[in-house]
């Protein structure tokens, strides 16, 4: 709608006023060809036809005194018509107009000189008259396709506007019509009813799931703590007890991440964190679950820590993801992370992405190469709803020696 030159009632109007324009053109030429018939009928071919019949009286010497100030023989020929040919010539003199036929008899040049001045005159009048329809005729179908366009348009525009507005599908805008508009507001008023009630049963999914989850993990992340405690003096065991909180600690974070992403993000708090911080956790937590590959995990970056507004538990869910997916996707080699004030970038060496993969990469279920990976192929879609929740980008990129970049903007902490 703000492409006001592409706008339909724009062209309406447009299509109205073009109408009209060749209309006119067509009957202006019409009306023309038909004055220019009328004047050779009436005048020229009149014209020749008292030529032939005063030359016929003149030979026989029946040549009526009435018309001798318009039929001249020889010499009698005014000088500005002796030049002449023969035929039928049309001359303006001052303000006069003249019809002039010349006829030629053996020795004898005969000339009928008629003033057809008043014939001129109502020949410009018609063509006034011509051009006067005309411009009105365009000024009615400009009126006319305003007039026509308001109504279709509006009605178009105000039921754009309340669906910008996100007003409820019973409030919107011509759904009492019974014609096409009517028709088209009363789906988009069904088709948001119908997303409204996905949307909200989804977010209900997410926070009762997330919120039945937070009870057995808060048992669990307990019992780990107890545990470890317990063995204290088993330093095997507690290793396993510590990775065993550990665990049931990320898995109550990401719970109540769930619930965060449950609420709108308009209403989502956010606070100053250390991405450089949650990027090093995520890092060595990834290090020790493919501990078992020829792989390293390389982070590069500013200096100074990075920090961003943002929410701790959303922002690593996708930080964590990334990594996690270039971790299980390369067998060996390197994987390298770069952090600066406005943009993180995880790249790997593995075998890449085939090319009808890249272009659904961020739907859900759609996995990046053979099966031999594990993978439910939902990572890279959960960082994409992440990163749209946060307000933040990402990209794909494929480089130069191979495998798959991921680059994540986020704006920087003022």
């Amino acid at each position: 709608m703000k492409k006001r030159h592409h706008s339909v009632g724009r062209r309406l109007i447009g299509a109205f006023v073009l109408f009209t324009f060749l209309l006119c053109v067509f009957f202006s030429i019409t009306g023309r060809m038909a004055i220019e018939v009328s004047e050779k009928q009436l005048v020229d071919e009149r014209l020749e036809k008292v030529t032939t019949q005063l030359i016929d009286q003149y030979h026989r010497h029946e040549l009526l005194s009435t018309v001798e100030d318009n039929f001249y023989v020889n010499d009698e020929i005014p000088e500005r018509f002796r030049h002449l040919r023969p035929g039928v010539h049309e001359k303006h003199i001052g303000n006069r107009e003249y019809t002039v036929c010349i006829r030629k008899i053996g020795d004898d040049t005969f000339a009928v000189i008629d003033d057809t001045s008043d014939f001129a005159i109502t020949e410009k009048v018609i063509f006034t008259a011509l051009g006067i329809g005309f411009i009105a005729s365009l000024a009615l179908a400009l009126a006319l396709g305003l007039f026509i366009a308001h109504r279709i348009v509006s009605p178009l525009t105000a039921l754009a506007k309340a669906v910008e507005r996100d007003d409820p599908p019973s409030r919107l805008p011509a759904l009492e019509l019974r014609n096409e508009i009517g028709t088209l507001a009363r789906a988009f008023a069904s088709r948001t009813e119908e997303l409204q009630r996905f949307l909200a049963d989804e977010k209900l999914f997410t926070g009762d799931v997330s919120h039945e989850l937070r009870t057995p993990l808060t048992i669990m992340l307990g019992a780990a703590e107890l545990l470890e405690v317990r063995l204290a003096q088993s330093p095997e065991n507690r290793d396993v007890a510590e990775r065993i909180r550990r665990v049931a600690e990320e898995a109550s974070e990401r719970v109540g991440a769930l619930l965060l992403m449950s609420q709108s993000s308009s209403v989502l708090g956010s606070a100053p964190v250390s991405l450089t911080h949650l990027v090093e956790r995520e890092i060595e937590r990834y290090r020790q679950l493919f501990s078992d590959k020829p792989l390293q995990l390389n982070l590069r970056g500013s200096a100074d820590e990075v920090w961003v507004q943002t929410r701790a538990e959303l922002a690593g869910i996708a930080i964590g993801n990334l990594i996690r997916n270039a971790c299980q996707y390369t067998e060996e080699g390197t994987v390298n992370i770069h952090l600066t004030s406005h943009q993180l970038t995880v790249e790997d060496n593995g075998p890449g992405l085939p090319e009808n993969v890249r272009a659904r990469l961020f739907e859900r279920f759609v996995r990046g190469h053979d099966a031999q990976y594990v993978g439910s192929g939902l990572g890279l879609a959960i960082v994409k709803r992440v990163v749209d929740h946060l307000g933040w980008q990402i990209r794909h990129e494929v480089p130069e020696a191979g495998g798959s970049r991921f680059i994540l903007t986020f704006p920087p902490l003022v």
